[in-house]
């Protein structure tokens, strides 16, 4: 094949480039454009220009323009491999390899030559490629040294002259990881030249002013990989260790000790640079803020638990658990969703369509959300890698990568953007019934006690979360709605003989399952889609689920939104009715709720006071005995903010038991809130371990005596039955409640003021209860 002289002066358009392939890339392709097809010249311009727009990905090469791609079998243009391309393109690319100027374009046709063994003696091509990258390395640094010592023109930082030096610095040390990978993966003798060389360059790029950490880790990540040249490699890692560690270098430093630790040869000196590292990246958290400080301790406490650094490791805990929420300022980003017109209009029809009370309810109770079962992404839709953030840590709970939002990713969130607009007209129902029928916890709990599996003493508390949802307290609410939801769960199972229970086994004792387990056999209960995944997806704490009911039982989340309670109420009236009887079409004669107000009326109604619980005036005989029952209960002094609001909140839960009876156990339970608070704030290194964990550790330093202990893990266990609906709230008289209330908040104030004793040595065992 003769060589054409116009296609070989593209060729050699590169020689005074820092980046010959893609100066020559571009001369071909103007040489390709203004010839014409078919004659000899344009053919060798068009194997050329494909050779340069080659591109070196994951070890492999691939044609990444246009016109040298190929489709794959769903007709998407991919990069073409090298051996995919026609014959004449080698023979090309052999017949101008030897007359190309520029050593990094000549190592380039070489190399392609070599991946597609093309000749008698492809290895021949190998050798060339190996000469020519270390030629063309030469070259470039000593281009780059020319325009740093100019004295006719020195460079400014930023100037065009910097930044071609540091470019051409750049391509030499990617020319030096080419030379070494082929001379490496096919042992030629040079390869020990070639590290020597790399090595040589990394001392270099420390010489620099300033530093290229560039230049350096593209030199030092191929060498680690052989234990070959870790002795050669010690020296300068540690030197580029050293170098890198001011403000604003931390990243780099951690990412040569992370090589350091590679190549050390004893478990002391793995653990020396283990701590180094440590330290490294602590200095890195140090520098940030938000979310940046966030996501570095992660990566610190990660390499901590990793390397068996329990010191560290309790050190990042300390740390993370420092930053406030302040700290960590978030924008919240809303997605404006259109209601179809009349939309919550036709949701109150089947209200105002209903003879009675029951009837409304009974049809809020079966008529679920619509939920798809397959969902398109749009196209050119921006998938963003996602990390969930806890803040009440704050700790990082799961990262999502930007590819997970697809497919079955995307299907859940159209999920839950289906229950929140359902929400919503469910939160307009049940506003409907309000106004229609102005039903009590009397009424409704006859109607919700109908079935077997709804017990009475329980379905009173649900229709006392029916009048805070609509009185506006959505907290209290979901606070009595959840557990009794869980309930109902349970005892359906039960009824259908699905096993609700785990038999103990050896030292482990049986237990009664949770919601997750229940929510996992609901397809055995026999409930009609799409209820199984509402439940699911409202409930569970899966990826792509609303998880409600941790987040409100264990304070996670402020307090949620009134449509949302709206959703866990339908729930709970579908975990009652699914499969029962509907009532008559009628509401009795005599039924308080038979005649509803008059339709147009409906908007200026409003609710009444509220109504004494008839079961308080047992022990009072007027709300203004109540202020005599707390007159007692004084927030100690001193103790964290946090526990004194919620101690506040549990003193006025007592107070307004008089309207409601079950409030005076649920002020119980806020007292323990604030005592888990307390502990927190005394025992070091709580983290996120659970309450059982964290009185064991206070009796053990000494913060808790025995009698204390005692009392706590009482109210452990009344928490927990009462949590998992295992115990009603109807159980506590307001005197009881002001007695034990008292006592919480003496206990209180007794820890805050005491001082633990240092064990002489720590347990690991955070348990596992709650």
């Amino acid at each position: 094949m003769d060589v054409q002289p116009a296609v070989l002066s593209a060729m050699n358009s590169g020689v005074d480039s820092c980046e010959p392939p893609r100066k020559v890339g571009r001369a071909l392709r103007t040489g390709y454009l203004n010839t014409t097809p078919g004659n000899e010249e344009h053919e060798h311009f068009a194997a050329l220009w494909a050779a340069m727009e080659f591109r070196l990905q994951d070890g492999t090469w691939g044609a990444a323009l246009g016109p040298f791609r190929t489709t794959d079998e769903n007709g998407d243009l991919v990069p073409r491999a090298v051996r995919d391309m026609a014959p004449a393109f080698f023979d090309t690319w052999a017949a101008y390899a030897p007359e190309t100027a520029h050593p990094l374009a000549r190592a380039r046709l070489h190399h392609l030559l070599w991946d597609a063994r093309h000749g008698t003696r492809p290895i021949e091509h190998l050798r060339c490629a190996v000469h020519s990258y270390r030629a063309g390395a030469r070259t470039l640094l000593t281009r780059a040294e020319e325009q740093q010592e100019s004295p006719a023109n020195p460079p400014e930082p930023g100037g065009a002259a910097t930044f071609e030096a540091g470019l051409a610095r750049l391509r030499a040390a990617d020319a030096l990881v080419l030379a070494h990978e082929l001379a490496a993966t096919t042992r030629r003798p040079e390869c020990t030249d070639i590290v020597c060389e790399m090595i040589a360059l990394g001392h270099a790029a420390l010489d620099w002013t300033p530093p290229v950490p560039d230049v350096l880790t593209r030199m030092t990540a191929p060498l680690v990989a052989s234990k070959d040249n870790w002795s050669a490699l010690h020296a300068l890692l540690e030197r580029a260790a050293d170098e890198y560690c001011g403000e604003g270098r931390f990243h780099y430093r951690v990412e040569f000790l992370e090589e350091l630790r590679r190549v050390v040869r004893t478990d002391d000196e793995r653990r020396d640079v283990s701590e180094r590292i440590h330290r490294a990246r602590m200095g890195l958290a140090d520098s940030s803020t938000g979310l940046r400080k966030l996501l570095a301790l992660e990566d610190a406490a990660r390499h901590a638990r990793d390397s068996g650094l329990s010191d560290a490791l309790n050190e990042v805990r300390r740390t993370q658990q420092k930053i406030g929420r302040d700290e960590m300022p978030m924008d919240t980003i809303r997605t404006p969703v259109s209601l179809p017109p009349g939309y919550l209009e036709a949701a109150s029809v089947a209200i105002d369509s209903a003879g009675s009370m029951e009837e409304a309810l009974h049809s809020i109770a079966t008529t679920p959300a619509t939920m798809s079962d397959s969902a398109t992404l749009p196209s050119g839709l921006l998938c963003l890698p996602t990390v969930y953030i806890n803040p009440n840590g704050p700790v990082v709970t799961r990262t999502v990568e930007s590819d997970s939002t697809r497919g079955d990713g995307f299907l859940l969130q159209q999920h839950i953007v289906a229950l929140e607009v359902h929400g919503l007209a469910v939160e307009a129902q049940l506003d409907r019934v309000r106004d229609r029928f102005r039903p009590t916890a009397e009424d409704l709990t006859p109607f919700l006690a109908r079935p077997q599996h709804a017990v009475e003493t329980r379905m009173r508390g649900l229709a006392r979360a029916f009048e805070a949802f609509w009185e506006g307290d959505v907290d209290t609410a979901l606070s009595l709605a959840l557990p009794r939801l869980e309930g109902i769960l349970r005892r359906r199972l039960k009824a259908a003989d699905i096993g609700v229970i785990t038999p103990g086994k050896g030292e482990t004792i049986g237990q009664v399952q949770q919601l997750g387990s229940l929510l996992d056999k609901l397809d055995e209960l026999g409930f009609p889609e799409p209820w199984p995944l509402i439940l699911r997806t409202v409930l569970g704490n899966a990826e792509g689920q609303m998880n409600l009911r941790n987040n409100v039982l264990h304070d996670l989340v402020d307090t949620p939104s009134r449509h949302r309670t709206a959703l866990v109420l339908q729930i709970a009236l579908a975990a009652i009715f699914l499969g029962e009887q509907p009532p008559a079409a009628t509401a009795p004669a005599d039924s308080r709720t038979g005649t509803p107000l008059p339709w147009n009326a409906a908007a200026d109604q409003h609710l009444p006071f509220p109504v004494p619980d008839p079961r308080a005036h047992h022990f009072v005989t007027q709300y203004a005995d109540m202020h005599d029952v707390v007159a007692g209960l004084t927030v100690p002094s001193g103790i964290p903010q946090s526990a004194a609001t919620v101690l506040h909140t549990a003193r006025e839960l007592l107070r307004h038991s008089y309207f409601c009876y079950e409030f005076s156990t649920v002020a119980l339970l806020h007292a323990l809130i604030a005592m888990e608070i307390v502990l927190r704030a005394k025992i070091p290194d709580s983290g996120t371990k659970p309450l059982n964990t964290l009185i064991r550790q206070g009796n053990e330093s000494g913060l808790l005596t025995e009698r204390q202990t005692e009392f706590l893990h009482d109210g452990r266990k009344l928490r927990n039955r009462i949590a998992h609906g295992q115990r009603a709230h109807s159980v506590m008289p307001p005197h009881w409640g002001a007695g034990m209330l008292t006592t919480s908040f003496a206990l209180i104030s007794e820890v805050w003021a005491a001082q633990p004793t240092p064990l002489a040595t720590t347990g690991t065992d955070e348990g596992t209860g709650i």
